[in-house]
């Protein structure tokens, strides 16, 4: 029996295929829950870094500043180690069919991602918003939308009555 074969035969254990199918549930649950989690901190980290430019508000901007450049240039791998060994986790109690240990580090691993991710889509949106031609600004503003409404658009913005942008 060759070496490939050899390999393939392990996965007709059960038990090895529980224990990978388990590991994959982890990353999927992982995934899901910390891209979801940064798109949120992200769009409000992007648009604090772009929009707060009036003197009161360039606390806010510094602050957003540095949390992207810190967690954007340090490694992703440096920050998963900080969190499962310094992060504090609730007991969760079983999950997912993970025992009490593995969710605690689920948890753990969840934030670290998190607070990575977050500072990298925070980038990608900011340049999305950069793209975007300041005549589009204009004439969200020459209709008699305020910075908010033009910020979302006529779709996400029921009070727009109808209104839309021209192309």
């Amino acid at each position: 029996m060759n070496t490939l074969a050899g390999s393939f035969a392990l996965l007709k254990n059960p038990a090895i295929m529980s224990f990978m199918l388990k590991g994959v549930l982890f990353t999927v649950v992982l995934a899901v829950v910390a891209v979801s989690a940064s798109l949120g901190v992200a769009s409000v980290l992007a648009l604090v870094r772009n929009y707060c430019t009036k003197p009161a508000e360039r606390l806010l901007r510094w602050a957003a500043t540095a949390y992207i450049e810190l967690f954007r240039n340090t490694p992703l791998l440096f920050w998963i180690f900080i969190g499962t060994v310094f992060f504090p986790a609730p007991h969760l109690g079983r999950l997912f069919g993970l025992s009490s240990v593995e969710t605690k580090l689920l948890f753990k691993c969840t934030i670290a991602l998190t607070i990575f991710e977050s500072a990298i889509i925070a980038e990608i949106i900011r340049g999305g918003l950069n793209a975007i031609s300041k005549g589009q600004f204009e004439a969200g503003y020459a209709q008699g939308f305020n910075m908010v409404q033009v910020m979302c658009g006529t779709s996400s913005c029921p009070r727009l009555s109808g209104r839309s942008f021209p192309p």
